[in-house]
C-alpha cells in the first residue's frame, strides 16, 4: 500500500501501487476538502547524490513505519509541515516532535572515513540517544543501529553499506 498526501489539505490517501503500472498517472479527489490531483506511479528521478545510510521510524500512535535516506552534510530531521524547510521530513501527528528538531551531520575525515554526528537542533523536548538527554550543543558520534527519540517518535540509524563494521 502507498500513502500520498493532498497538496492542499496533507490529507493521507492510501491506495495498492502494484495494481498499476510502471509511468502510469493517477488521479484522485480528497475526501476531505475535495481537492483534485494526481500522481505518477514509480516515479524514477535521474539523481546523483549518493545516499549515506538512512533512518527507520518505528511505527507508533503517531506514524507509521518509515525509511528515511541520508545524504552528506547536514540532515535536519522534524515533523513533516507544510512550509517547513528540512532534508528528513517525519510524516506524524507527534506534536512532542518539532518541525526542525534534530541534526544528522554525515562528513569525511582526512583518512577518508565517514562520521555521523547527531546534535539537537535545539527543541524543547530535547533529543536522546538510547534514553541519554543531549545536552545543548552536545555532538556525538552515532554508530550502525543507534536507536534515537524525538518527541514520542523514535528511529534507528543505519550508516551505509560501506560504513558498517561487523563483529563476531
Amino acid at each position: 500500500m502507498k500513502k500520498v498526501l493532498c497538496p492542499k489539505c496533507d490529507n493521507t490517501v492510501t491506495f495498492n501501487e502494484r495494481k498499476y503500472e510502471e509511468g502510469r498517472s493517477l488521479f484522485f479527489v480528497c475526501p476531505r476538502c475535495g481537492k483534485k490531483f494526481s500522481i505518477q506511479i514509480n516515479q524514477t528521478k535521474a539523481d546523483d547524490t549518493p545516499q549515506y545510510g538512512h533512518i527507520i521510524v518505528l511505527e507508533n500512535a503517531y506514524c507509521y513505519r518509515q525509511q528515511l535516506p541520508l545524504f552528506a552534510g547536514d540532515n535536519i530531521i522534524g515533523r513533516r509541515s507544510k512550509g517547513t524547510n528540512i532534508h528528513v521530513p517525519i510524516e506524524s501527528s507527534d506534536t512532542t516532535m518539532e518541525r526542525q528538531h534534530c541534526i544528522i551531520n554525515i562528513s569525511v575525515n582526512k583518512q577518508g572515513k565517514t562520521i555521523y554526528t547527531l546534535r539537537d537542533f535545539p527543541s524543547t523536548s530535547g533529543t536522546f540517544l538510547k534514553h541519554k538527554l543531549l545536552n545543548k550543543r552536545e555532538r556525538v558520534i552515532l554508530e550502525n543501529g543507534s536507536i534515537v527519540t524525538i518527541g514520542a517518535t523514535t528511529f534507528i540509524v543505519y550508516l551505509s553499506e560501506e560504513e558498517q563494521t561487523y563483529t563476531d
